[in-house]
């Protein structure tokens, strides 16, 4: 079998294209009644997997073809369980192993649907259990929802194992028994969250029951107005109790979490300087298959779809004669409408880009995904309370994902801030569970879930595409990047200008990080070349074998890759690394460069770009033996001289007002490369 397996591995390697699709093959045939039992499939994609280190085979088609391949064998041995029925199992092979179908008979008869997930991972069984499945009739939509979740994780589970195996044997050695410790520490932690999770579902019922029957017996002692409330809402008829204290629950949470993201922005905290980052780094992310896509999401929570099916929904409760339902649903419309219009005129929050008119302007709380989170939140309030527990998570899952693609289109496109999306986002629940609390309280009739259901689906289908069609070209060019760049002269910011540059980086999440002691005017592979040769070198690629060297014991920093670092939002233009040593211990400078927001033009000559940095020292620490950390020194003269000291063109310049201490003395390298005008110089 292991010459076989190494027999697959050589002709892989000699023919990428047919390689993949060995892996399709060897993976369906695992799947394979009888024939997949003795097929190493498994061992043959693990040892082509090793090739990705070598660069025969690429990491990602490799996984799409085993997953694909998974599915097919999978659906294929379901397809003849379902064609040909018991029939099937008494036929040559499958006639011969009677004790394998038993087991699979009973894998599935004990576990269901999940028997088809558990018996990809499972050896003796994997074979037959989706056979088995479709001879049981068990429904296609539950059949094949398991098998593509366990293709997911079964395929890259194999090609992962193999491609680090491939790595580097030597280095996956040294590395083993870390990793060990690393799934022995991940299984303890599972199990103890699912060991308590058991217990609170043991336990949990019975002592909310007991306290709810001794704050009844409290309050029934006295008859004031206090204790007549809580007796109405500690009422063992009422059935809706658990419900209600849910929602007063996400109510708190909710409301929460919108003052403090409104503090937050009207302080000018963390989380404005994270809008601006997450804003620049998305952009960066666009493509025009992206755009398309997002575009017409956004399209689906504009405001004509929005309000058609606000007015379907209300035709239905007239219909049916609903009408307290039916004011209620127009409140948690019309309410989060006017609400949200209330807040932006309050605060005057700019919008990212000037694509809107009027009071549109104003961005915090976003009204699309305001009114689409309040609307179809109240909206799967009524329906879920109608319909089986099994159905209620679904209609959950499918509104928090559609209200979810509408918040991420409008960050993605640039229409809204981060702020702004979390702010609606809390705004819109909060308003939905104030509405819930309030209906669920007067004893709601029922409304026809499905055949609301089937209202709102239809509406949303055909206005949705009504104005995805009409306006998508429209909003194509209204959604398009626009890049804000100011402009300087290259004499105004070699004297004076770079100090309208940022001092300090700051990541993501809106913190502060290193200071920015390097601003290059000119091409960056000037300034590259330069330091080139004056001892620094490019960092160690990231890779397989790179990123094992985080948990292999006495790494020493030249075999470590740089940590990527943004700056408000953006990748580095250029990553280099010089080594040192200081006090014997090892070190290492490493400076990154970003594109500034600022070009520098003299009249209608070309544009000079302006390239923003930092230079700091770093050295590795060890955490409890296990992963080696780099750590960032508390030196950033040293390195911005040593790159000073292999320019041509420099001058540093000190920022005013700053408090220089041992860690900064408050000066700014610049660099001018060949290209900066001459006329400037």
């Amino acid at each position: 079998m292991g010459h076989f397996v190494a027999t697959v591995v050589e002709f892989a390697r000699a023919h990428e294209n047919l390689a993949y699709v060995l892996a399709f093959l060897f993976a369906m045939s695992e799947a394979l009644p009888v024939f997949g039992a003795f097929v190493p499939g498994s061992g043959a994609i693990i040892g082509l997997s090793a090739l990705v280190a070598t660069g025969a085979l690429h990491l990602w088609p490799l996984i799409v073809w085993t997953t694909l391949g998974a599915i097919s064998g999978d659906g294929l041995s379901y397809w003849v369980g379902h064609r040909y029925h018991r029939e099937i199992v008494g036929r040559w092979p499958l006639n011969r192993y009677p004790e394998v179908i038993a087991r699979g008979d009973a894998l599935i008869k004990r576990h269901g649907g999940k028997s088809v997930f558990i018996a990809r991972f499972t050896p003796g069984v994997r074979a037959i259990v989706p056979l088995i499945a479709g001879i049981l009739r068990m429904s296609p939509a539950r059949f094949y929802s398991m098998n593509l979740l366990s293709a997911v994780l079964w395929a890259p589970s194999h090609v992962l194992a193999g491609a680090l195996i491939g790595a580097s044997l030597t280095l996956l050695g040294a590395v083993a028994g870390r990793l060990a410790i690393f799934l022995v520490v991940l299984a303890i932690i599972l199990w103890a969250i699912v060991w308590m999770l058991r217990r609170a579902w043991r336990y949990l019922p019975s002592l909310v029951i007991g306290a709810r029957a001794r704050f009844w017996a409290w309050a029934g002692a006295k008859d004031t107005w206090i204790r007549r409330r809580i007796l109405w809402v500690l009422d063992p008829t009422r059935t809706e109790l658990p419900a209600l204290a849910i929602s007063g629950a996400m109510l708190l949470g909710c409301l929460w979490a919108f003052f403090a993201i409104l503090e937050n922005v009207v302080a000018g905290g963390p989380l404005v300087r994270a809008d601006a980052a997450v804003f620049e780094f998305l952009q960066t992310l666009r493509t025009d298959w992206g755009d398309q896509l997002m575009v017409a999401i956004t399209e689906l929570g504009d405001g004509i779809v929005t309000i058609a099916v606000a007015f379907a929904v209300l035709i239905w409760f007239a219909w049916h004669r609903a009408w307290r339902t039916a004011l209620y649903w127009l409140a948690a419309v019309a309410s989060a409408m006017l609400l949200t219009l209330i807040v932006k005129v309050t605060l005057h929050q700019p919008k990212t880009t000037e694509i809107y008119l009027a009071l549109d302007l104003f961005s915090l709380p976003g009204s699309h995904i305001t009114l689409s989170t309040a609307l179809y939140g109240f909206l799967t309030m009524l329906v879920t309370r109608e319909v089986a527990p099994r159905w209620q998570l679904l209609g959950a899952a499918v509104t928090a994902i559609f209200v979810s693609s509408i918040a991420l289109s409008r960050l993605y496109l640039g229409a809204q801030w981060l702020s702004d999306v979390f702010a609606a986002l809390a705004f819109g629940a909060a308003w939905t569970v104030l509405l819930s609390i309030a209906y669920l309280r007067r004893d709601p009739p029922t409304i026809n879930a499905g055949g609301l259901c089937a209202v709102v689906g239809t509406t949303l289908a055909l206005v949705g595409w009504f104005h995805v069609d009409r306006s998508h070209a429209t909003d194509m060019a209204r959604y398009a990047i626009h890049e804000e760049r100011r402009t300087m002269t290259a004499a105004d910011w070699w004297q004076d200008g770079w100090v309208n540059l940022p001092t300090r980086r700051f990541d993501l999440g809106g913190e502060l990080e290193e200071l920015l002691t390097l601003q290059w005017a000119g091409d960056l592979t000037n300034l590259q070349n330069a330091l080139l040769t004056n001892g620094w070198q490019l960092p160690v690629s990231w890779g397989l074998q790179s990123s094992l060297a985080w948990l292999t014991p006495h790494v020493t920093l030249d075999q470590l890759p740089v940590l990527p670092r943004l700056l408000n939002g953006r990748r580095e233009g250029l990553v280099l690394v010089h080594s040192l040593s200081k006090d014997d211990r090892p070190l290492r400078m490493v400076l990154h460069a970003w594109r500034a927001n600022v070009d520098l033009r003299d009249g209608s000559g070309p544009v000079t770009p302006l390239w923003i940095g930092t230079v700091a020292i770093e050295r590795t620490e060890s955490l409890m033996s296990l992963i080696t950390l780099t750590r960032e020194q508390p030196d950033f003269n040293t390195p911005r001289d040593t790159v000073a000291a292999a320019l041509p063109a420099r001058r540093l310049v000190r920022r005013q007002n700053l408090q220089s201490d041992a860690t900064w003395d408050g000066y700014v390298l610049l660099g001018r490369g060949l290209d900066f005008p001459s006329q400037s110089r």
